[in-house]
């Protein structure tokens, strides 16, 4: 009897195998599916939507060739633009023309124009909270000046635009932002931060072998209140104090003049990671943030002895400082405009919500003028190198 008993639970086991091992998500073929892989949206002088995607062309790849280009030679990477009274429309314009089914399932990077930023993301977060395949973990720039130049840059050590894009999050050369921190941000205060790009000219060796007057790279970060993007920013060494902030830097080079003799030392800081903490002194609330980190001398023009203990010591006691200095810096650029893109309120609503809700209706203007910020660095030197002198230094001696 006990055997009769189970073969209605294998057949019921059997089938719930079969239905998830098929492949059959979807009634649109893959082959009928057009991958966006970078979106670009800005807008245009009229207060038109202009949006542009990027896509992956598979027929214009041949595996193994290094170039990527098919038989006739051209990019495999595609652009199609259009514009509308919105995001939506802009869309089926795009989708009109193309002969396959758009998706989103691939896209990881979103660029928007300045003249976007300023009006604000509401658009753009209403339309990817609608596609049901769009990743709210896709990163987010911001650019200078018109969008579209993104599609001239030359893609010399990647094969495609979004490629180099992801580069510069996972090596960590700049802040990461996702829709998810825009969404989170824009529930709450919708402060936030989001890198840069620029877009310069090329060095003249690249410009000469790739034809391009357009080279790009990573600027500073773009301070967004209430989700628009404001006039003040941060500039690149700004940019940097963020990462230490956010705690987003495996490895970074800072520079610092000797304690001794106002010379130039180059540091690598390494593993830095930053505690915040929320406390309160008399009912007032307060924030303290803890930089723990290590450090390796790169260079040095400096006279210092890094044998002699006091001295390194006071080495180590200058770099933390000027840490600390330039966090400080960063932060009170941020308080200035009343933007708290680092989110100290979650810390106190977390802690103290009987405090947070006293002062949340004025939080912008307690953040700017009254919160107490604390910061305590310490960053160790762990490595000196061979030369326990500045080498150059040492040639002057000889001669």
């Amino acid at each position: 009897m006990s055997k009769l008993r189970c073969k209605p639970f294998l057949v019921i086991l059997s089938a719930l195998t079969f239905l998830t091992a098929s492949g059959c998500w979807s009634p649109v073929e893959l082959n009928d599916r057009a991958f966006v892989s970078l979106m670009m949206i800005d807008l245009t002088e009229d207060g038109q939507f202009e949006l542009t995607l990027g896509f992956t062309l598979p027929n214009r790849m041949i595996p193994g060739q290094v170039g990527g280009s098919g038989e006739s030679g051209k990019e495999p990477f595609g652009y199609v633009t259009k514009t509308g009274k919105n995001l939506p429309q802009a869309y089926q314009e795009i989708q009109s023309d193309i002969t396959r089914r758009i998706t989103f399932g691939q896209t990881r990077t979103i660029v928007i124009g300045s003249a976007l930023a300023k009006h604000g993301l509401d658009p753009l977060l209403e339309f990817s909270s609608r596609h049901i395949t769009f990743h709210i973990s896709a990163n987010l720039f911001v650019t200078q000046g018109k969008v579209l130049e993104l599609a001239e840059t030359p893609t010399t050590f990647e094969r495609f635009v979004p490629v180099i894009l992801r580069s510069y999050i996972s090596h960590r050369q700049t802040i990461d932002t996702t829709l998810r921190d825009v969404l989170r941000a824009r529930y709450s205060s919708g402060d936030i931060l989001v890198p840069i790009l620029t877009l310069s000219k090329p060095p003249s060796t690249m410009a000469k072998k790739e034809k391009s007057e357009v080279w790009l790279g990573i600027d500073g970060a773009a301070i967004f209140v209430k989700g628009r993007m404001i006039e003040q920013q941060l500039n690149k060494e700004e940019m940097k104090s963020a990462l230490l902030l956010n705690s987003n830097v495996s490895e970074m080079t800072f520079r610092i003049d000797s304690p001794t003799d106002g010379k130039e030392i180059t540091f690598n800081i390494e593993d830095v990671s930053t505690k915040i903490q929320a406390g309160r002194k008399d009912n007032t609330p307060s924030i303290r943030l803890i930089t723990r980190g290590m450090a390796s001398i790169l260079t040095s023009d400096s006279k210092l002895d890094l044998l002699n203990d006091q001295q390194l010591i006071l080495l180590q006691k200058e770099l933390n400082q000027e840490i600390r200095s330039r966090m400080m810096q960063m932060i009170s650029s941020t308080r200035a405009v009343k933007a708290d893109v680092f989110h100290l309120n979650q810390y106190i609503d977390w802690k103290y919500p009987d405090i947070w809700k006293r002062l949340r209706s004025n939080w912008d203007e307690f953040y700017a003028k009254e919160l107490d910020i604390e910061t305590a660095v310490n960053i160790r030197i762990r490595g000196t190198g061979e030369a326990y002198r500045s080498i150059r230094t040492k040639w002057r001696e000889g001669t």
